[in-house]
């Protein structure tokens, strides 16, 4: 075979080549793509070819287990010297049936033209499987060491030294292995141990670094005792598992989450402190489980991925990042953490530590809810306060379009306050024009028409605005009159305009103070509702006892009658005071829980066109071993997902949808009735569902919502 070689080239490798190839080793030489050119008698015993066997067409890639092997081997002598030879490369070749490790020395050839690599001599030989991994005894990750009859170390590896904090592993030649041990007297255990044994398994020691400092290691060791039952030598590995030590007890927990295959991060490493905070009783339960089963809701985990790809962006690890999340039985917890990509790996691989803050942020808010439980009692006691004061104030001021004794009948005031603005137009008119006749300076009617035009041209949407915008305006119309008094004209026509000024003041005030009124019965319930929740006990079962549950029930609806009255709707039930239904259970947290649910169902309920009011339906169901009780309303609606998700129970989660026209809330009602109910052994279930046929996902149309509550009962004898 005549190789693509230049002349000159294939004579030195040819040279080179008839050097070596006597010796007593396999000798082939093979171009850079693998074709075998030159094989001596040795080198074709090895790779199972006849002596006669013409080389061409033989490949070198051909005997190798996996060809990315020899692509390895190339990598590197393309980055070699011309004329060096490349000892101790191992190699997996594959002879017939026969799997042979290999060590490879090889001399590489270059193109003098191109520079690239051109062809290598190469010398081939088995080796034992101790001398495959003999090659690894100073680069695995643990230390090899023996030690004679006097328990003296007499070699060891590298990995050895650094273990122990030597910079040399001659360092520890001949030193008594007494002088490592953490307690030196655990020498002498050792030594009986391994007489008994003559080999210990994964045995824990306490070492002593060069220093001083502990080091931690799990060892296997195996003797060679004499004829007499004397240790002769001793052999072994040690392996440093400090670090694994303080993971293990670390108060805190180390996590890692891969990418795999299908896309999806998985926790592919934890500590045991890690594994508790997600309700696992060992690391090994949560490894390999994806972390969206732990998500409180995919915005976030969302969040908390925006933050971390920013961090990550410049850089750095995400420090100190506040997350909610919730364990294997649905807990949720308040964690701290910080966490990183690990580099090299596009994202795939993160790391970093968790701390479980619940108990330390419950016990604040627990202080914090005790501080502001008191202040809105007193908050409370000044808004009834209030709320007295402006009764007074309607009735003083409203004494004849008065709809009750507490407030005004709007529609009347409306007609009258019409009147009078009527009147006031006719008035202005008049003025303007004797004021013309009497040649009355212009720019002091004028004083009078603007506020008078604003009023007449401009309506606000909104009843409340409408009067404030009156009130402005007749006060400046009242001070353009006042300086009016000075120009002559008719004293008793400037006091008819003042009059009518100062009844459309006293309406329109009136107007604004029973609107104000209202918003404020409104908030009364929400005040009282998140008072009690504030003050509530920690153990709200610890004060248990049978309860009559349509009395409680008939107590929450009574307290919003007068919300209900304000809301304009009706609250419908069929519960008889009378009847006995006995629920083991805290009347006030059960209250409490009730009149959420009936307060969520007359403030989301759509008014109705003509004479029938909105209402609400109350209907209990009761069964031999619990009584259901149903909440219905009509109106606002509920997403489906946030139903499917129960993400209508989470602490400060609002519905979509939820401010309809301007609604206020928490979001923590719905999350506090549903914790309630289900300490009580009960159960809350809420649908919403669209009404006269409309579409299931056109939320912007009414929809029927129903509160399922189920209780067990106390069964009477």
């Amino acid at each position: 075979m005549n190789p693509a070689l230049s002349p000159a080239l294939l004579e030195q490798v040819r040279a080179a080549y008839e050097q070596i190839s006597g010796l007593p080793f396999p000798v082939h030489a093979t171009l850079s793509d693998g074709t075998m050119f030159l094989a001596n008698k040795a080198a074709r015993e090895f790779f199972g070819m006849s002596q006669e066997l013409d080389l061409d067409g033989i490949k070198i890639q051909s005997f190798y287990e996996d060809s990315r092997e020899r692509e390895q081997v190339l990598r590197k002598l393309r980055h070699s010297s011309p004329g060096e030879w490349h000892n101790n490369i191992t190699i997996r070749l594959k002879v017939g049936s026969e799997h042979r490790k290999s060590r490879l020395s090889t001399l590489p050839f270059f193109d003098p033209k191109d520079g690239h690599l051109a062809a290598m001599l190469n010398i081939t030989s088995s080796m034992t499987e101790v001398e495959w991994f003999a090659e690894f005894e100073d680069t695995f990750d643990a230390g090899f060491f023996e030690m004679d009859e006097r328990f003296a170390i007499t070699s060891c590896n590298a990995k050895t030294a650094e273990i122990l904090n030597y910079s040399d592993k001659n360092a520890l030649s001949g030193k008594p292995v007494s002088e490592l041990f953490w307690e030196p007297g655990q020498v002498n255990t050792l030594r009986e141990e391994l007489l008994r044994t003559q080999h210990l398994h994964n045995k824990r020691l306490k070492l002593r670094s060069k220093g001083g400092a502990m080091v931690i290691v799990n060892m296997h060791c195996l003797a060679v005792p004499d004829e007499t039952g004397l240790i002769t030598r001793a052999k072994g590995v040690i392996r440093d598992v400090t670090f694994d030590i303080i993971a293990k007890d670390v108060p805190v927990g180390l996590f890692m989450v891969t990418t795999n295959a299908e896309g999806e991060e998985i926790f592919s490493r934890a500590n045991e402190a890690f594994a508790h905070i997600y309700g696992f009783q060992s690391e090994e339960e949560i490894i390999g489980r994806p972390i969206n089963e732990f998500h409180v809701s995919p915005a976030v985990y969302a969040d908390f991925k925006k933050a971390l790809d920013e961090a990550a962006d410049n850089d750095l690890p995400l420090l100190d990042y506040f997350l909610d999340m919730k364990d294997v039985h649905g807990k949720k917890h308040n964690i701290v953490t910080n966490v990183r990509y690990m580099p090299g790996e596009n994202r795939r691989l993160r790391v970093g530590v968790a701390y479980d803050l619940t108990d330390h942020v419950g016990k604040q808010l627990r202080i914090l809810e005790a501080d502001f439980g008191a202040l809105l009692h007193t908050y409370i006691a000044t808004v009834n306060g209030l709320r007295d004061t402006m009764g007074m104030l309607i009735k003083a001021h409203g004494y004849d379009v008065m709809a009750n004794d507490k407030q005004i009948d709007r529609s009347i005031t409306a007609n009258v306050l019409s009147g009078h603005i009527k009147r006031l137009g006719s008035l202005v008119t008049e003025l303007e024009k004797m004021g013309t006749e009497r040649g009355v300076n212009e720019e002091l009617f004028e004083r009078v028409r603007k506020p008078w035009r604003r009023l007449t041209e401009k309506q606000m949407e909104r009843e409340k605005d409408n009067a404030s915008w009156a009130r402005r305006n007749m006060i400046e119309m009242r001070n353009a009159l006042d300086a009016l008094k000075k120009t002559g004209l008719p004293r008793e026509l400037l006091k008819s305009a003042r009059t009518e000024v100062d009844e459309i003041l006293r309406l329109t005030t009136v107007t604004s103070l029973s609107l104000s009124l209202d918003e404020l019965n409104e908030r009364i319930p929400e005040f009282y509702y998140f008072r009690d929740y504030l003050r509530r006990k920690e153990t709200e079962l610890q004060d248990a006892k049978p309860q009559n549950i349509i009395s409680i029930l008939l107590d929450a609806t009574q307290f919003l009658e007068e919300f209900a009255s304000i809301r304009k709707v009706a609250i419908l039930h069929h519960l008889n005071p009378n009847e006995q239904v006995l629920v083991n259970c805290n009347k006030a947290s059960l209250n409490r829980a009730f009149s959420c649910l009936l307060h969520n169902a007359i403030k989301y309920s759509w008014s109705k066109r003509g004479d029938n009011p909105a209402y609400i339906d109350i209907r209990v169901d009761k069964k031999p071993d619990s009584i259901e009780i149903v909440i219905e309303n009509w109106g606002v609606a509920i997403r489906r997902q946030e139903l499917e998700n129960d993400l209508i129970f989470q602490f400060g989660q609002r519905g979509q949808i939820a401010d309809d026209r301007g609604r206020s809330g928490t979001g923590i009602g719905l999350y506090d009735a549903h914790n309630i109910i289900t300490k009580h052994g009960g159960t809350l279930r809420l649908t919403s569902e669209p009404t006269f046929g409309n579409p299931a996902e056109v939320y912007s149309h009414p929809f029927i919502t129903k509160a399922f509550i189920t209780l067990p009962i106390v069964k009477q004898p």
